[in-house]
């Protein structure tokens, strides 16, 4: 049949003619009308799959660092894998690296978790991770990240140390407010010894000691309720961001060499990434909330270990 028999079959078809009248008026066979009626809905209903030659990617001289880097560190980001591939003299941008890593690595969906806000000062929110590195001059060992973070602002403040003891805690706690300039009038911890010996019913039992160091800087400390992680999950969320893109991708010759780069970290990419939750960048709210914060005293607390000599 001609196309042109067709375009009438179709044309007289929609404007309402039955086959017998099409049929009639073309002096054709009502089995044709018939026949051509069915290749056109069964044309229209099936798109027609055309194959198009894969266009070339600037991505594409990279393929197989990427697929190194992914076989190396598996949950590797795209911000880190963009800047391991700049540093290769990649010039595309951050969003294409993101696609190709979305195809390559495809993840499940999660389920947002409500944050509950508070005022600029109101609280900070302190708490560990452990993590076993392996260092290039020291080998393979347990260290342990202690993240001290402003809730309001989301400015993070991170050092590794060895241990989780009550000297190590209160050092770096003294170094994180003489970093911030300042600290929160509370501050919420889980329920770590250092901080909490124990329970009478549902209310904590502080740590003498502990409680010693927060009356020096005035701050009161708050025990989170026991197996809830999201009541802390302004510290706890950025530990996450601390493995993918502090840890992930490099590697320490040292603790001391972690701590240096964890510094530049926190100064060059934590301060200035642009926090999913605030839509701001932590060093501006920081600026915000640094004059709500708790003034540091004239002298320090003394973190000295003290041991009786027989």
């Amino acid at each position: 049949m001609k196309e042109s028999t067709r375009n009438e079959i179709i044309r007289l078809h929609y404007g309402g003619a039955s086959q017998r009248r099409i049929a009639k008026l073309l002096g054709v066979a009502r089995k044709s009308v018939a026949r051509a009626l069915v290749g056109h809905e069964k044309h229209r209903a099936e798109p027609m799959e055309v194959e198009r030659a894969q266009r070339p990617s600037v991505l594409d001289p990279f393929a197989d660092h990427i697929a190194q880097l992914l076989e190396r560190y598996p949950n590797i980001t795209a911000v880190r894998l963009h800047e391991e591939l700049c540093r290769l003299g990649f010039q595309g941008h951050y969003t294409i690296v993101r696609q190709r890593l979305r195809v390559l690595r495809p993840h499940a969906p999660k389920l947002p978790v409500q944050r509950f806000e508070t005022g600029p000062g109101v609280q900070g929110q302190m708490d560990y991770s452990p993590y076993d590195i392996s260092f290039t001059a020291e080998g393979r060992r347990r260290v342990h990240a202690f993240s001290y973070i402003l809730a309001y602002s989301r400015r993070q403040y991170v050092r590794f140390v060895e241990t989780q003891d009550f000297a190590t805690t209160v050092r770096e706690h003294v170094r994180a407010f003489e970093y911030f300039d300042g600290l929160c009038a509370t501050c919420l911890y889980d329920n770590m010894k250092v901080v909490v010996t124990g329970y009478d019913g549902d209310q904590p039992i502080y740590n003498t000691r502990f409680l010693s160091f927060a009356t020096h800087y005035g701050y009161q400390p708050w025990a989170c309720r026991p197996h809830r992680p999201q009541t802390k999950g302004k510290v706890e969320r950025p530990f996450a961001y601390v493995e993918t893109n502090l840890l992930n991708g490099r590697t320490f010759t040292s603790l001391e060499h972690l701590n240096e780069t964890a510094a530049l970290w926190l100064a060059e990419v934590a301060d200035l990434h642009v926090h999913r939750e605030t839509k701001r960048r932590p060093i501006d709210l920081y600026q915000e909330e640094k004059p709500h914060l708790l003034s540091l005293p004239a002298r320090a607390y003394d973190t000295a270990q003290v041991s009786t000599a027989r």
